[in-house]
């Protein structure tokens, strides 16, 4: 009996490690983003739908490569849209957009790439959002969808404290900078996991009285990766839903 008992507690143990470790790897897999933050396009914003002075509502989306990146022949990427969406009707942009329509249609759409300009310069001393953003804040945004976070240099998570500027301070002032009195935002979990990032987006989305979006369930299932590890046009389509419910929600 205590022979047997020994190997039951010796095969629990094995299983438990072997769990772990499936864990780690499985989660190792969504955390890597292989795109260089830098040249990701030429001109970083894109408006479409209605002329804002004339929409029922305009709503802006910030976020990086995976909202838009141009062609790059260096990485043999050919499309102008969200990556890895195969067309820009397939990124979460433009179908979030078709999805608002339905709600309320007339709206103008204004989206931007930060990669370059939040996530991989937050950090610099003088960073200020009034040096890149002028533009979107001249859109005068009804909702504001901020959905980033990739481009951080991964040392970052390692320490957050130990910088000098924490990336929540900036996307809230970046958030803040850009909209109005009036202005809703929905502030969202990264699409790789990365906990530090997403619990100081959490403490701002608290802070400003934002929607949090959760995208855990979205980003860990193996069927909504594509090419570099970015949404492919079913991944592309659930975060849509999900921001497009998001709003929805709110607005009761």
């Amino acid at each position: 009996m205590k022979m047997n008992k020994q190997i039951i507690m010796a095969v629990l143990f094995i299983v438990s490690v072997s769990q772990t470790l499936y864990v780690s790897a499985d989660v190792s897999k969504f955390q890597s983003n292989i795109v260089p933050a830098t040249a990701q396009f030429k001109n970083t914003a894109e408006l479409f739908g209605a002329a804002p002075e004339q929409a029922s509502r305009r709503v802006a989306f910030i976020g990086n490569s995976i909202t838009r990146h141009g062609p790059n022949a260096k990485i043999n990427w050919t499309n102008d849209c969200g990556m890895a969406a195969s067309s820009a009707e397939k990124d979460y942009v433009h179908q979030c957009a078709k999805l608002l329509e339905k709600e309320v249609p007339g709206g103008s759409y204004k989206l931007i790439n930060v990669a370059d300009t939040l996530e991989r310069k937050f950090l610099l001393p003088d960073w200020k959002p009034e040096q890149y953003f002028s533009s979107m804040k001249a859109f005068r945004p009804d909702v504001v969808i901020i959905f980033c976070g990739a481009n951080v240099p991964k040392e970052y998570d390692a320490d957050p404290g130990s910088s000098a500027r924490c990336f929540g301070t900036a996307v809230e002032a970046l958030a803040r900078y850009v909209g109005t009195a009036k202005t809703r935002y929905l502030i969202s979990e990264g699409f790789y996991v990365r906990p530090a990032l997403d619990a100081e987006k959490k403490a701002v989305a608290e802070r400003m009285g934002a929607v949090f979006v959760k995208m855990d369930d979205i980003r860990q299932r193996d069927d909504t990766h594509g090419r570099f590890n970015h949404p492919n046009d079913l991944g592309m389509k659930l975060i849509a839903e999900r921001f497009a419910s998001e709003l929805k929600r709110a607005d009761g």
